[in-house]
């Protein structure tokens, strides 16, 4: 469908969550998280100004691209919290510090059987080193216990919102790069999976990769199907997302193929809409095999499992300004999405807006 074609979808409440300041110039990698039937976390990856230069900055200063934040620049975990399903927001508190070399992002929650929580996350502690931590709350994300490395020693990456449960108990923890990985220009990037059968007490990864041609396949979002397969969904340079299956809980994969879903080099997003039965993508739905553009944002469903998709309905498409890294809240009958989003002109700097939908409005035109 053309772009001048695609329906923008309405939401029922929006509001920039987390805004551009001098002092915190740049948010994403965010999620959602439900602490109660009353309260909703939102924990995110706040970066902070850490030298004078920084602070004085304007928003007219975006365009000078010497003083953008860029991936590897300070950052911690922050949150805030909700007693009204999103319409209005706390201030701000820090959920995990900046302890490392570089910075820490990449959040997921998980809620375990006993009621406990678990937070994982990536630490940047050096040119070479980005690892996966974790750490557990008893007391519902009021105190956490330690600090755990659940990776071996490495360079990895782990998308926000994309941690899940399968029905036979056990949690996996998307992810690319892996031990001993070298991200530089030529190394094909590679997917797998982590997993734990034991409530996160001791993890695993799985037993091969995904990849794909050019740049490889990274940022994996996995959903899992009727039939108990794991279907799992891959960033890629080849002008459209790839997909892979796993028919042992995720313990292997197949070879990656590419699906009919246009996008450019930048993450998809799969959830489970619930009460229908259906899947529901968000990913950018334009062709490139570059990181840009970024826009639109778009969501579709699937009635097949991942087979076929229809009903594409832009959730962001301004011009001029980038939209990606969604994370996925299901709320009563509400849909909370949450995505950053800049101009496309340069700028690294970016905030966080929340849309709140109803969810019956993805399965309608």
């Amino acid at each position: 469908m053309a772009d001048t074609e695609r329906a923008l979808l309405k939401p029922i409440y929006e509001l920039e969550v987390c805004p551009w300041t001098a002092a915190n110039p740049r948010h994403d990698h965010q999620l959602i998280f439900p602490l109660s039937d009353e309260q909703l976390l939102l924990v995110w990856s706040e970066y902070y100004a850490d030298r004078p230069t920084y602070v004085m900055r304007t928003e007219a200063d975006l365009a000078d691209k010497s003083g953008q934040f860029h991936d590897n620049f300070p950052c911690r975990l922050s949150g805030k919290i909700s007693s009204d399903n999103g319409r209005t927001w706390s201030e701000t508190f820090t959920v995990q510090e900046n302890l490392w070399g570089y910075n820490v992002k990449h959040p997921n929650l998980i809620r375990l059987s006993s009621g406990d929580v678990v937070l994982t996350f990536t630490a940047w502690e050096s040119e070479k080193q980005r690892n996966v931590y974790m750490k557990r709350s008893s007391d519902n994300c009021e105190t956490w216990g330690e600090v755990v490395q659940i990776s071996e020693p490495g360079w990895y990456c782990t998308n926000n919102d994309h941690i899940l449960r399968t029905r036979s108990g056990r949690i996996i923890l998307p992810s690319h790069g892996g031990p001993g990985f070298d991200f530089k220009p030529g190394n094909p990037l590679h997917s797998f999976i982590f997993y734990s059968d034991d409530e996160c007490k001791t993890w695993q990864m799985s037993r091969n990769t995904m990849t794909a041609p050019g740049r490889g396949a990274h940022e994996p979002s996995i959903v899992e199907l009727k039939n108990g397969r794991l279907l799992c969904f891959l960033r890629t340079t080849c002008k459209c997302i790839y997909k892979s299956i796993s028919t042992d809980n995720g313990e292997t994969w197949s070879e990656p193929v590419a699906t009919i879903l246009e996008a450019p080099d930048s993450p998809p997003l799969l959830k489970h809409l619930p009460g229908s039965g259906h899947l529901l993508c968000v990913w950018n739905n334009v062709p490139s095999d570059k990181g840009l553009p970024r826009i639109p944002l778009t969501a579709a469903i699937s009635a097949d499992e991942g087979e076929t998709w229809q009903n594409f309905q832009d959730l962001d498409n301004r011009k001029d300004y980038d939209a990606a890294y969604a994370a996925i809240l299901f709320r009563g009958e509400e849909t909370l999405v949450t995505y950053y989003t800049r101009k496309s002109e340069g700028a690294h700097d970016a905030s966080v807006l929340l849309k709140i939908y109803n969810t019956q409005q993805f399965l309608t035109k």
